[in-house]
């Protein structure tokens, strides 16, 4: 709670703190009762905020221009911005401002031309970073922006034509269309957003806005799993007998890699003769004795019969006895050919697999009884992924499913392998179903015991508008996004969701394609709306 406490008040500080910067670059916010105009404008690379005062002929207007690149969020920091007003005939007005006051923003000073209509081009030439955006419908000579229409109006980049048409009974803007020619609109005024939020406040929280996707997704199931070992790479390791553990071969240390046949500890005999090593030592020459009297008794059994001094019976009941004493012996010649020895009359206890020793269970110079598990060997090479699927899901699961999974802690996402199995029937206490992957695990980044985040495949696709998860606020169960209305104007809007894949998600209600969400740093409109902030956004906004 300190450390979400210490977040939120940082954010609140630096909401703060980017009013008071974005302020010292103002003036007033009206000149003479006419409220400067605000107009937002996107290109393929840039997204435009301008702010300006009504132009009168004859007169300097002054102009203040926030440019953020699309592809990062971030300002413009560097270059110089050349502004050309042109006139549908005749000479055009132009200058040239060399680099910006402060990262992302240029202000200018521009003595307007006689009175009419106008483009805007503005060029931007920064090092690695060439733009053109042109805005038509620019006036000088309006009185105020009350008589000016609600407009639709064209950005272009380079090699596109400028255009606009008029745009009647529209709130506040134009929506933000686009076309094949990859031409988009510009907006006037706040485009009707009520959560205010500066871009000062965007550049230093990261925060990027985007259109959404129209792609082809996946369906996923969504489910909790846990990483376990395979069932056929783990081991206990136990005593096969009973006896010390000699301090002449130290264990095994946790997270020791070994492999199958390598030595992992030696058993002296214990110091009672009736157990340990020396109790099967007695055993084992005592079922070897016997099978080798029961090979004597069924060769002497054969020549009396052959000589037929002994009935076939005789033979037949010497046959049966050494089969059961070569029965009773061949455990035994297999436990001693497993457990070996060093000569010394010590036994040898080697790992059944190969893996990595994950648990001691002993140590050196400590008596041991025979079960007694001495170390716990797990191959993580291969582990297994047991996902845990809602009952309500269990009837979407295709024959053969494929998934993906995230780990906290862990970047990137990983691919399960190969269907394990599928449970027959759901646990009674979660009412979930058992649905195992396995999944390769070359480099070890991936641990026993790790819980996952795991979309399960249902094999079918859907094609819609597509966002990334973290574009996404959850209330109560209903979902969210921010739409940028305006360059400092967001909306928040309720949308419904569809499927989910790879930390996407499809939007099937409540978004249109041209329009732009806050896709990172949507926690910080979230804080904003939930904090109520209703500034004026011509308070101290004027030039």
């Amino acid at each position: 709670m300190k450390i979400l406490s210490g977040l939120l008040m940082a954010a609140l500080l630096m909401f703060t703190a980017g009013c008071s910067s974005h302020d010292e670059d103002k003036h007033t916010a009206t000149r003479d009762g006419i409220e400067a105009l605000q107009i937002t404008a996107w290109s393929d690379k840039s997204e435009l905020f301008m702010e300006y005062e009504p132009l009168q002929p004859g007169k300097k207007g002054s102009f203040l221009i926030h440019l953020t690149r699309i592809s990062d969020g971030k300002p413009v920091s560097e270059g110089a911005l050349k502004l050309v007003l042109r006139p549908a005939t005749g000479q055009p007005v132009s200058l040239t401002v060399p680099a910006p006051k402060r990262p992302g923003i240029y202000q200018a000073e521009l003595t307007a031309p006689p009175a009419g209509s106008y483009t805007l081009e503005l060029l931007p030439q920064g090092n690695g970073f060439v733009d053109r955006i042109e805005l038509s419908g620019i006036q000088v000579g309006t009185v105020s922006p009350a008589a000016l229409p609600d407009k639709k109006q064209t950005v272009q980049t380079s090699g596109q034509q400028a255009g606009h048409d008029d745009h009647d009974d529209h709130d506040h803007a134009a929506d933000q269309h686009g076309d094949a020619h990859g031409e988009t609109s510009a907006v006037w005024g706040d485009g009707g957003g009520t959560i205010t939020f500066l871009k000062e406040q965007q550049w230093s929280l990261d925060t990027v806005v985007r259109q959404p996707e129209r792609r082809r997704l996946s369906g996923r199931i969504a489910a909790n799993g846990e990483l376990v070992a395979a069932a056929d790479g783990e081991a206990t390791v136990a005593a096969p007998l009973a006896g010390v553990l000699s301090v002449s071969k130290p264990l095994p240390y946790l997270g020791k890699r070994v492999a199958k046949g390598e030595l992992i500890a030696l058993i002296e005999p214990p110091i009672r003769p009736d157990g340990g090593a020396g109790q099967f030592s007695a055993a084992h020459a005592e079922a070897r004795n016997r099978v080798t009297l029961a090979s004597q008794e069924y060769e002497r059994a054969q020549r009396l019969y052959e000589a037929k001094i002994a009935p076939r019976k005789r033979v037949e009941e010497a046959a049966a006895a050494l089969d059961s004493a070569r029965a009773a012996l061949a455990p035994l010649e297999k436990s001693a050919l497993a457990l070996g020895g060093d000569g010394g009359g010590r036994l040898a206890v080697r790992a059944p697999v190969s893996g990595t020793v994950v648990e001691l269970f002993s140590g050196t110079g400590r008596g041991i009884e025979a079960g007694q598990p001495i170390v716990r060997i797990v191959n993580t090479s291969t582990l297994w992924l047991k996902t845990n699927l809602p009952a309500v899901d269990a009837g979407k699961l295709p024959r053969q499913p494929g998934a993906r999974f995230t780990v906290a802690g862990q970047e990137g996402e990983f691919k399960a392998g190969r269907l394990i199995s599928v449970g027959d029937m759901l646990d009674p206490q979660s009412r979930t179903l058992a649905v195992i992957f396995s999944v390769p695990n070359p480099d070890a980044r991936l641990k026993v015991g790790m819980f996952a985040t795991v979309g399960v495949s249902t094999g079918t696709e859907t094609e819609g508008l597509v966002l990334p998860a973290e574009a996404l606020a959850e209330d109560e169960g209903r979902f969210f996004v921010f739409v940028q209305t305006s360059g400092e104007r967001f909306s928040r809007r309720e949308v419904q969701i569809g499927v989910k894949d790879g930390g996407l998600v499809q939007i099937t209600k409540g978004l249109e394609g041209h329009e732009r969400v806050v896709v990172k740093g949507s926690y910080y409109l979230k804080q904003a709306a939930t904090a109520g902030i209703k500034e004026d956004p011509h308070a101290g906004h004027a030039h």
